[in-house]
Parts: structure tokens; C-alpha cells; sequence
């Protein structure tokens, strides 16, 4: 391959992950191993660079809007394989085949990508929570099975292979470091809240009795969550047993207040 080869390749590589006005003459040549001035002798001028640079970036819209996508799925393999402590923005970048450049435009610091992270998992949660919750509530007689469903799903919804749990425990241990304490802290407070708005909807839709605070029963479903998520990095087996979310419902539904529930009938007086 020619150095002009060389040159339109990388460069071309480059716009997959960055954007065109982000790319410099030296980000190229150090890309396809050649000095920058013959990038800028390749291409006549920085502006003829970037107009070609955008005209592919114009071809395939979606290739810059997935690079964060992808370096947040990266830095979930990364810091789940070696800690927070044995990470770093390098490995991140190899495991997302990019360049430490690229993970570093999104991401000034691992503690910045750390959070970013950190609240990227919790959050994944709401995809789930609002329609299948609201699904369970509206089964009438079959809730209480319908939220063991979605215990299940907010659970056990990672593969097996998945980095989730250990991921979620390394947010844990690696809160002894004040930035990231202060990142864990803040995606926790916004999932409650978040978490509460969600019930509290469902209150204003009658599928739940109002007389209780949603952001008690949000801290509730969150304590569990993340219990069990704990839980099956001690004992995956049995925390996927298929009779433990139908237990688990049974146990908690009595005492949710939800539409349907009665009140126990009270012991007689001698």
C-alpha cells in the first residue's frame, strides 16, 4: 500500500470515530506511520481534509453517533475485568477498537468515563421499569405474577456472560475514591427519583394506593435490584432459580399497596 493509500485509509478510519473538525494533520499521519506534513502535502490544506473527511461522515451518519455507545460497552467489559484500579483509557480504547484519542473526545478522565458508566447502568433500568411494570399492575388478578416478571426481567435480564453484576460491584468498592463516590451518589439520587416518578404515575392511574411516599417504595425495588444483582455474583445457580421471583412476589406483594390488596382479616378476641 502506498503512503497515499496509507493516508486516505486511516484518515477515513479516524472519521468513524471522531469528528471531521476534530481530526488535525498529526492524528492522520500518526495513524497511517507518516510524518504530518506529508498528510498536509496529501491533501493541499486542513480545509480540503475536513471537507473530504465530512462528505464521509455524511455517507454514514450513524458511525459517530454509536462511538460513545460502543466505548461505554468497552469500558463495561474493561472495568468488570480488571477494577476500577487496573483500568485505564488505553484498554478501554484497544477493546473498543479505537484510538485513546477517540475515548478521550468523549471522556476527559477514566473517573469521567467511570461515572458516565455508572450512570448509563443504573438508568438502563427505566427502559424496562415504566412498561413492564405498568403491564403487571394492569393484570388485575395476575399482578402479583406479572411482578415477579418484572423482578425477573430487572434482574436476570444480562446474559450470562454479561459484565452487569460484577460491573455493579465494582461501582461499590470503587466509590472509596471521591470522584467516583460523588458519581455514584448522583446516579443513585436520580434512579430514585426517576424510580419514584414512575410509581408515582402509577399511583395517579389508580394501579397503586397513594398512601404510601412512591420514593419509599422506589428505594424498596432499588434495595432488592441491587441485593440480588450482588447476590448472584456469590450464587448465580441460585439466584436463577425459576421458582425464586414467584417466592420472592408472593413475599412482597402482601405488603405493596396495591390496588387489589385486602386487609387481613384480624385474629378474633376470646
Amino acid at each position: 500500500m502506498s503512503a497515499s493509500e496509507r493516508i486516505r485509509a486511516a484518515a477515513a478510519q479516524l472519521s468513524a470515530q471522531l469528528p471531521f473538525d476534530k481530526i488535525s494533520f498529526a492524528d492522520v499521519g500518526k495513524a497511517a506511520g507518516v510524518h504530518w506534513t506529508a498528510v498536509r502535502r496529501h491533501f493541499g490544506s486542513k480545509q480540503e481534509m475536513r471537507r473530504w473527511l465530512e462528505s464521509l461522515q455524511s455517507d454514514d451518519p450513524s458511525a459517530l453517533q454509536d462511538t460513545r455507545t460502543k466505548i461505554l460497552e468497552a469500558a463495561a467489559r474493561v472495568f468488570a475485568r480488571h477494577g476500577y484500579a487496573g483500568a485505564s483509557l488505553e484498554l478501554v480504547a484497544a477493546d473498543a477498537g479505537m484510538t485513546k484519542g477517540a475515548v478521550y473526545w468523549h471522556f476527559s478522565s477514566k473517573s469521567d468515563l467511570f461515572a458516565a458508566l455508572c450512570e448509563h447502568h443504573l438508568s438502563r433500568q427505566l427502559q424496562t421499569l415504566p412498561q413492564v411494570g405498568r403491564a403487571a399492575l394492569q393484570q388485575g388478578p395476575d399482578a402479583q405474577a406479572g411482578f415477579a416478571a418484572l423482578l425477573e426481567e430487572l434482574v436476570c435480564c444480562a446474559p450470562p456472560d454479561s459484565p452487569q453484576p460484577m460491573l455493579f460491584f465494582e461501582f461499590v468498592t470503587a466509590s472509596r475514591d471521591p470522584r467516583v463516590a460523588d458519581a455514584l451518589r448522583e446516579a443513585y439520587s436520580q434512579i430514585i427519583g426517576r424510580t419514584s416518578a414512575v410509581i408515582k404515575g402509577w399511583q395517579d392511574d389508580k394501579l397503586l394506593n397513594a398512601d404510601v411516599d412512591p420514593e419509599v417504595i422506589a428505594i424498596l425495588l432499588q434495595s432488592l435490584i441491587h441485593g440480588l444483582t450482588i447476590g448472584s455474583l456469590i450464587d448465580k445457580k441460585r439466584l436463577s432459580l425459576p421458582a425464586l421471583f414467584p417466592e420472592l412476589a408472593k413475599l412482597l406483594w402482601s405488603g405493596l399497596p396495591h390496588k387489589e390488596s385486602s386487609a387481613a382479616p384480624q385474629a378474633k378476641r376470646e
